[in-house]
């Protein structure tokens, strides 16, 4: 086995692998071919840092890594089993790790599922440690009408992504994780919409993105949040939300908008300077 760039193989042959870990019940998480090289393009996923595990010219796993401020953001880590047993899980990770460190990078972050003990064992070994808990949310059935019906959707007003991140900027609950932090919701303005609401001068902002029904980021007033939640699910389809902090307000503001926690997700880091 040998660990190869994303940058050195064809992205058709790495999708399957990559995809493997995705859960059947969060959309988002399934990647193809045409949005990595987009994503690549934009500056988000570094294909050199990203890596792939290879033997006789077949792929067996990978990782992709995303540049986020202060470092790198570690997603779609997959392995097949029986490479898995013979190290090849921990044979990618070094080589991601050792080429973040020639990269400069200042730290490594992966998020897994709780209760994952092969992968959380994996990570463990390599001396990455828990820093936070996050929730996963999907929208399984109808969005809550009620908060806010129909007739009152012409309230919510659309806005760039750079007024958007002034908006959730001012609000002192607002809490993004690294990949919704400003300078990477910047690198995807070009596939990123953003909604806005107020009334009776409580507002909420929301960013999301259309194509993968994925709302990016979201914060300010509680009730507006869940209004702009049933907004966007009914007008745009969006259905799910990654990566929210456990003690994020928006996370009660989207079960109240109809929204399901799907998974409690554990952020690892793993410190790379001195």
């Amino acid at each position: 086995m040998q660990v190869q760039s994303l940058a050195e193989i064809e992205l058709r042959d790495a999708i399957q692998p990559l995809n493997r870990s995705a859960p059947s019940n969060f959309g988002p998480a399934l990647r193809t071919p045409a949005l990595i090289r987009e994503l690549v393009a934009l500056g988000v996923v570094d294909a050199s840092l990203s890596k792939v595990l290879v033997l006789s010219g077949k792929v067996l796993g990978g990782c992709l890594v995303e540049r986020v401020p202060g470092g790198g953001l570690l997603s779609a880590l997959s392995i097949e089993p029986l490479a898995q047993q013979r190290g090849g899980g921990r044979a990618l990770l070094e080589e991601v790790i050792k080429a973040a460190r020639t990269a400069q990078l200042a730290q490594l972050r992966i998020e897994v599922s709780e209760g994952d003990t092969a992968h959380e064992s994996l990570i463990g070994a390599l001396h990455f440690v828990r820093v936070e808990t996050l929730h996963r949310l999907a929208l399984q059935k109808a969005p809550n009408r009620s908060l806010f019906p129909t007739e009152e959707f012409d309230l919510v007003t659309e806005v760039s992504i750079e007024e958007a991140i002034s908006l959730l900027s001012a609000q002192t609950t607002w809490q993004p994780a690294p990949s919704a932090q400003p300078d990477m919701v910047r690198k995807l303005t070009k596939r990123l919409s953003a909604l806005t609401l107020v009334q009776s001068d409580r507002r909420a902002t929301l960013i999301f993105d259309k194509e993968r029904k994925l709302i990016w980021t979201l914060g300010g007033d509680p009730t507006r949040m869940a209004q702009l939640a049933v907004c966007v699910a009914a007008k745009h389809g969006a259905a799910f939300v990654d990566s929210l902090r456990d003690e994020d307000p928006a996370i009660s503001a989207l079960v109240e908008a109809g929204f399901t926690k799907l998974a409690v997700r554990a952020a690892h880091q793993l410190t790379l300077e001195g």
